[in-house]
């Protein structure tokens, strides 16, 4: 069934706003989106579509990603993000549509919260580069990606705390999510979450999306965030406010 017009209209203006964000800050596309998406569909099929355009949507940005990321950082945050993606796949699948609704807004409340009251420090100590520690923050990000588009928060905490510079940082976690959404989505490919619908979706929001994701890049190559935790965690806490809300009183 085709959404009706003030639906499609939300969700192409949703669309344009997550792809400003990411093109701005490198992150936050994918979880914006499957959290406002959630408000018009199960997250089951929020969350696959919201990784799709994502994926899609990045392409533009991996010529000067790729050149720009931290590798020695970025090997180990993919292996564990590739330890933990089967068991968000397993749960996303599993779990009923309005409990896992809760649990997305929740992820992406309390991942905005600590984002926005991390606090700097003066050096990262060795613990921050510990390899043990990079796999957790790579496993945790796939994990929270996978279940609910919702690993930024987690990847940016990690790379806010190893004071990695904006570029880097932004460059880091495009390569990042690139790869943990084209996981996530051969898992949820494999568990038949991939329909018919999900392609019609993204044709009707890819064009929205690319849009945004141009005017965000052009955005941060004229005036770069002076800290990326400020750029996307007041958008997270409104949205998941409002699905929280929403559910409460529906």
């Amino acid at each position: 069934m085709p959404p009706t017009l003030p639906t499609l209209v939300a969700a192409m203006s949703l669309a344009l706003l997550a792809g400003g964000v990411r093109g701005y800050c490198g992150f936050g596309f994918a979880m914006l989106l499957a959290l406002g998406l959630t408000l018009f569909m199960p997250p089951i099929q929020a969350v696959p579509l919201a990784l799709l355009l994502d994926l899609v949507t990045s392409l533009g940005l991996w010529r000067r990603a790729l050149r720009h990321a931290d590798w020695p950082c970025l090997r180990p945050l993919v292996l564990g993000m590739a330890m933990a993606t089967g068991l968000g796949v397993w749960l996303l699948a599993s779990v009923p549509a309005v409990p896992m609704r809760i649990v997305v807004a929740l992820l992406a409340l309390s991942g905005a919260v600590a984002l926005l009251c991390q606090r700097d420090v003066a050096a990262p100590g060795r613990g921050a580069q510990a390899r043990g520690v990079v796999l957790g923050a790579g496993g945790l990000s796939g994990l929270c990606m996978t279940l609910a588009s919702s690993g930024g928060p987690p990847l940016m905490l990690y790379l806010l705390y190893r004071r990695m510079p904006s570029l880097s940082a932004r460059a880091t976690a495009i390569v990042f999510f690139a790869a943990s959404s084209s996981a996530s989505l051969l898992g949820l490919g494999l568990a038949g979450a991939l329909t018919a619908g999900t392609w019609q979706w993204a044709a009707w929001l890819l064009l929205p999306a690319l849009l945004g994701n141009a005017l965000g890049q052009w955005r941060f190559e004229r005036a770069p965030p002076r800290s990326l935790k400020f750029s996307v965690a007041p958008l997270l806490i409104a949205l998941s406010l409002w699905v929280l809300l929403r559910e409460a009183i529906g």
